[in-house]
């Protein structure tokens, strides 16, 4: 991950001298923490999270952290470079995958679950891919998780076609229940009624709805954790009969 210190000698810094010890930037001043390449990113996320992509400028960045827009270009070129950094610490925040053929559905259920509060640990930033392409930004690592994913359901035994597909239906299932059903739970509207974060919306009598009527009568509300249970299962089975 790039650092404030890797992006070049500061003319005004003197240079180091053989043998004589730096002193380290204070971790705060004044009362407040000093910037660095990766605070500045981190605060990114958190405009990201809560605004989406339109509310992520520069401006709205430095009001997170209580600075000017101008502090901010001492550590940051432009907003592509912002960009750069919070792409870089989204990834070095990506786990590793831990999995073993051997112990195979245990192993996937675990990454699953890792994957997921990946993503919920930085809300907006599918919707930031989806608005404009990060591929420049993303480092070479950064696919080597997918790689061993799929070197994993080869080695479980599924055909090449049918470990392309467990690959891409693992990530589609986990993103898009983080991305759609935890971001509801995690920040809903404010002006939304509860029921529908039950996954119900509200059904009148007079509605011709006799099937959504039943299943907001009948069944059990779950809570996120136990739904995404349930996805995996399913998730697992079908992998189970690629097989």
């Amino acid at each position: 991950m790039a650092s404030d210190e890797q992006a070049g000698p500061d003319p005004a810094t003197p240079a180091a001298t053989p043998g004589v010890r730096r002193r380290r930037r204070p971790e705060f001043r004044t009362g407040r923490p000093t910037l660095t390449r990766e605070r500045i990113a981190r605060a990114a996320l958190a405009v990201l999270g809560e605004g989406g992509p339109a509310e992520l400028s520069m401006r709205n960045v430095a009001a997170r952290l209580g600075v000017s827009p101008r502090a901010l270009y001492n550590y940051v070129a432009d907003r592509d470079d912002l960009l750069r950094e919070l792409v870089a610490v989204c990834q070095a925040d990506l786990p590793e995958p831990r999995l073993d053929p051997t112990r195979w559905r245990e192993s996937l259920r675990a990454h699953c679950h890792a994957l997921r509060a990946w993503y919920r640990a930085h809300p907006g930033l599918l919707a930031l891919a989806r608005a404009e392409d990060l591929t420049p930004f993303a480092a070479p690592h950064a696919l080597r998780a997918d790689d061993a994913l799929l070197g994993f359901f080869l080695d479980i035994g599924l055909s090449t076609q049918n470990a392309y597909r467990a690959w891409m239906i693992t990530v589609l299932q986990v993103a898009g229940f983080a991305e759609v059903w935890d971001s509801w739970r995690d920040r809903p509207p404010a002006a939304q009624p509860a029921a529908v974060w039950a996954g119900v919306a509200p059904v009148e009598p007079d509605d011709d709805l006799p099937n959504l009527r039943l299943i907001s009568r009948e069944s059990t509300v779950e809570s996120p954790d136990v739904l995404f249970g349930s996805v995996l299962d399913m998730l697992i089975s079908g992998i189970e009969a690629m097989r």
